[in-house]
């Protein structure tokens, strides 16, 4: 054969078996969990027919390893067809490793290694012989099988072949077959363990190919659609035709215009009567025809867009893949990784039909590889622990895989293993180094559950093939967030870990909205935006220099785009803005922008080879008025805010309305005395003062007249000074007010209590001075 030819056929030859193994596969696991009658039929014509069609490429390339193995287990099923009885436990469950063992073949698992030769030879030998005896349809007590039971998930390859040697009467044979891990004593089995199951760790998971395959009808379908775009193109020519002509009678006109203009000012004769009526009709014509043309090209307009539309449609279509493409080969890998670690898995999957492009179903593999593994490893119990705590002796691993907007992909990952031990977590992070003791103490479980996505982050005490480096947390997060979706991770300490992905359905096109920031326009991807909100001037809070918003009963930060991008501000006096609400939990945070200017399809381009990373962008795109506009890179700018709002770098932004009108400080004082005093100082600095006479008071006037600063006694009548700063501290439009507690209390115990009850500063009547009270006073206002 042509080498040439030869290579063309075998490229080919490894798409076709990708896809009839995964087909193969399927209905194998299917069969192991004993279906009903009907459907085993369906199931075992399916596996033969799939057999058969691969034995035939097979041939056609001349791998004849896989070609035998092929024709073994198509005389499996055969004789399954024939005598159309269930197959036997001990069946099912061979069937499983022989299948994964065709699956090594085509992947080139163990190629040239004479003791994977010899060990495929005698599986042949051993399925012929299987076919053929009883045991493919008796148990091994010679009954025929009519329960069903689930071997798949822990299935074990060498288990399998010394199954199948068990039928066969010679014995002496099947024992010198057996695999070095089984002949170990169990002292020592799991250095042996490790050492075999380093080789299915790390096979190479198999890729989509470059090519993807569609319906020949779909193909004609976008024939059709591309013939009548030339539809649009005659109409087009025609329309071109059509205003050339109104252009050069136009010109026409507007010479015989120029004319007239030249004799009127040289006092020659003006157009006649006849002249005058014959340029109206040809006036009235010329508008006539632009009408037409103007109805007509909003029309082509409408048509040609919905047939670009549509084609795109349709080509974006065939670039999606269903999700089980990829989830097909985790059923394997999870029974490979169980055989390694001693544990019982069972792995349920849904929603594979739901489709995605391709180019993020391939760099998803890795990510969620990673999560299986560390479900798996870190997650789930051994069996014993698993009895002794109660659960069932064979963990629950499930992927569930769902649309829930029209651009949005969500992946939802459970186990039922140990979950997350924050307290671990935190520990961990402090010995290492990433946050200091106090940071931890002051971490809420949210908080403590996102330090795994901490680069080098691992509880684990032995590093293992699986995991165990710390390093696959901070990298899933990283590509997700690249493939511009985002996880989040929960958590039930000895029930489990749930992990929940976000992904766009294609890399190139989206739903933005379009923002205006310092003259620039923007565009942020509409997935990443939990809301967008109309906030009011006087709704905005300033405490300690930040300024907060409250939304959803809590309060978060608010920070302008401007800042997170280091460009120019433009503080607008205005009573209200625009901001779009981002994260979740504790990382919740509102981001201003000067003008909403709407929502379209974007079509996403890369920045370029130079520009690979940069902070806060993830792209570019053209915009429909033709100018170029950045993507913005949400999860960075998340961070980026944060900092900002935390201290870390200035913020020129203020959300709040320069009034001229003089700040309003109230005044809680039970002494007259007292309470005349700081009026007066307070009045003479150029502040409006209210005044209280006791806690209730001054409760009733914070929310009545809303201060920008309170000044309050401790020791009053009815409510007193700590009491009423709790009080003000519960109300979420006043959560941030400036509370100054002046008293004669002056014990180190009643300044604690004083801070405790969220003042924010306390003056000791005894060293009062009237230019301390300004400056405390002036410090928040």
């Amino acid at each position: 054969m042509n080498e040439d030819l030869k290579s063309r056929l075998l490229k080919a030859f490894e798409g076709e078996g990708r896809e009839r193994i995964q087909v193969l596969t399927s209905d194998i696991l299917a069969l192991s969990k004993g279906p009903e009658d009907a459907e085993r039929r369906v199931l075992v014509e399916s596996a033969f027919r799939e057999t058969h069609s691969l034995k035939g490429a097979a041939r056609a390339v001349g791998l004849d390893d896989v070609e035998q193995f092929c024709q073994a287990l198509e005389s499996v099923f055969a004789s399954l067809k024939k005598r159309d009885l269930a197959p036997s436990a001990e069946a099912r469950k061979s069937l499983v490793g022989w299948v994964d063992m065709l699956s090594d073949l085509l992947l080139g698992v163990g190629e040239g290694d004479s003791s994977t030769d010899s060990r495929i030879s005698l599986t042949l030998s051993r399925i012929r012989d299987f076919a053929s005896s009883d045991s493919l349809y008796m148990d091994s007590d010679g009954g025929a099988l009519d329960a069903p039971h689930d071997f798949a998930d822990n299935f074990s390859l060498d288990n399998a072949l010394s199954t199948s040697e068990n039928t066969d009467k010679a014995g002496k044979l099947a024992d010198n077959s057996v695999s070095e891990a089984e002949a170990v004593p169990s002292g020592e089995h799991g250095d042996a363990r490790q050492g075999a199951g380093s080789k299915s760790a790390k096979a190479v998971l198999p890729t989509l190919g470059e090519t993807v395959r569609v319906d020949a009808s779909f193909l004609t379908n976008l024939l059709l659609q591309t013939e009548e775009l030339l539809f649009s193109r005659n109409a087009l020519d025609s329309r071109a035709e059509v205003l050339f002509d109104l252009s050069e009678r136009f010109e026409e006109m507007s010479r015989s215009l120029r004319e007239l203009s030249l004799k009127r000012e040289v006092g020659k004769q003006l157009i006649t009567e006849e002249g005058f009526e014959r340029f109206k009709k040809d006036m009235s014509v010329l508008s006539e025809e632009l009408q037409r043309v103007s109805y007509s090209s909003r029309k082509a307009r409408w048509e040609l867009s919905s047939r670009v539309d549509s084609l795109i449609s349709d080509f974006k279509t065939s670039m999606l893949l269903p999700f089980s493409t990829l989830l097909d080969i985790f059923p394997k890998m999870v029974r490979d990784i169980c055989r390694e670690s001693d544990k019982m898995v069972d792995l349920s999957i849904a929603g594979g039909d739901v489709r995605i492009d391709r180019r993020i179903l391939e760099r998803l593999k890795d990510p969620l590889v990673h999560l299986i593994r560390n479900s798996i490893d870190h997650g789930i119990e051994s069996p014993k622990d698993r009895l002794e705590k109660g659960k069932a002796e064979s963990g629950k691993v499930s992927i569930s895989i769902s649309r829930r907007d029209r651009d949005v992909i969500r992946i939802l990952i459970r186990d039922d293993g140990v979950g997350l031990n924050t307290e671990k977590l935190k520990a961990t992070a402090v010995k290492k180094g990433f946050i200091p003791e106090s940071v931890a103490r002051g971490l809420d479980r949210r908080g403590a559950m996102d330090l795994i996505f901490l680069s080098g982050m691992s509880t684990s005490r032995m590093i293992t093939d699986i995991s165990g480096r710390g390093l696959g947390m901070a990298i899933v997060r990283d590509r997700l967030e690249t493939l511009g979706g985002s996880i989040f991770v929960s958590s039930v300490s000895g029930k489990g870990l749930r992990t929940v992905i976000h992904l766009p359905v294609a890399l190139t096109s989206f739903r933005g909205i379009i923002v205006e920031s310092s003259g620039q326009s923007f565009v942020v991807p509409k997935t990443a935006v939990r809301r967008v909100v109309l906030v009011r001037t006087d709704d905005v809070a300033v405490s300690g220099g930040r300024e907060t918003v409250v939304h959803g009963g809590k309060v978060i930060p608010l920070v302008g785009l401007a800042d997170i991008l280091e460009l120019e501000a433009k503080n607008l006096d205005r009573e209200s803005f625009p901001a779009m609400i981002f994260g979740k939990g504790r990382s919740t945070i509102a981001v201003s922008v000067d003008e909403l200017q709407g929502e379209q399809d974007i079509m996403a381009k890369p920045l370029g080879p130079k520009l690979v990373r940069v902070r806060n962008v993830s792209g570019v795109s053209m915009l429909g008025s033709g100018s170029l506009s950045p993507i913005l890179h949400v999860p960075d700018m998340i961070k980026t805010a944060f900092s900002l709002h935390s201290g870390v770098g200035g913020m020129s932004v203020s959300h709040v309305r320069k009034d001229s009108e003089a700040r309003t400080v109230l005044v809680a004082e039970d002494s007259i005395t007292s309470r005349v005093l700081l009026k007066n100082v307070l009045e003479a600095a150029g502040y409006n003062v209210i005044t209280a006479v006791d806690g209730e008071d001054a409760l009733a006037k914070v929310r009545s007249e809303g201060p920008d600063v309170l000044v309050s006694d401790v020791e009053m009548p009815r409510l007193d000074g700590f009491g009423l700063t709790e009080k003000v501290r519960r109300i979420d439009r006043f959560a941030s007010l400036p509370v100054i507690l002046v008293t004669s209390l002056g014990s180190r115990e009643d300044r604690e209590r004083g801070v405790d009850a969220g003042a924010n500063a306390y003056i000791v009547k005894s060293s009062f001075d009237q230019s301390n009270l300004l400056d405390v006073v002036a410090r928040f206002c």
